[in-house]
């Protein structure tokens, strides 16, 4: 609901395949058919689709590069179908500017970014937080959290400690 795993997707785009971000774009599919897009320098176009389902996603990112049978629903393709889509606003959707900030700043800002989101969202479950505050709240322990070299795994669990501290204390002083 606040594209925040679009955010996330942003990131690993970005690092797992060299992309640079301003060459990143989201569009808001509602069928979630079509899982991404990639244009090619002459302007043709390559599409991951799929059933709206993400067990199939995640068996492949586990069994790569086989492919096997997936207990997941089809496809009917015979079927007549819409595939919209759309840009988002960012003003309603606060959440994946932040994937954009994110990995523009690299280093340990991902790290931030999800280690904050964990934490508003287990608040907003709770009812300790409005909906609406969870971007503001990610964009504030973003502010002021250093992204610095994820030179080590050390490094990035202290800073998910400490992103994970200051969202909780945010959470109770300025947001409760």
């Amino acid at each position: 609901a606040t594209l925040m795993n679009k955010g996330f997707e942003i990131i690993e785009t970005h690092w797992l395949f060299g992309v640079p971000t301003e060459n990143i774009e989201v569009v808001i599919h509602p069928q979630s058919i079509v899982h991404s897009l990639i244009e090619l320098v002459d302007g043709s176009m390559i599409a991951y689709a799929g059933p709206t389902d993400m067990r199939l996603p995640i068996q492949y990112a586990l069994t790569f590069p086989e492919r096997i049978e997936c207990p997941g629903p089809d496809t009917n393709w015979t079927q007549s179908m819409n595939l919209d889509m759309a840009p988002p606003d960012l003003e309603a959707f606060a959440a994946l500017q932040l994937g954009f900030d994110a990995a523009a700043r690299g280093g340990t800002c991902g790290a931030v970014l999800n280690a904050a989101n964990e934490e508003v969202v287990a608040a907003f479950l709770e009812g300790a937080i409005r909906f609406t505050q969870i971007p503001a709240i990610i964009e504030t322990v973003m502010s002021k959290m250093p992204c610095e070299a994820a030179a080590s795994l050390a490094i990035i669990q202290e800073i998910d400690k400490q992103a994970r501290s200051l969202t909780k204390g945010l959470i109770v002083k300025d947001f409760h």
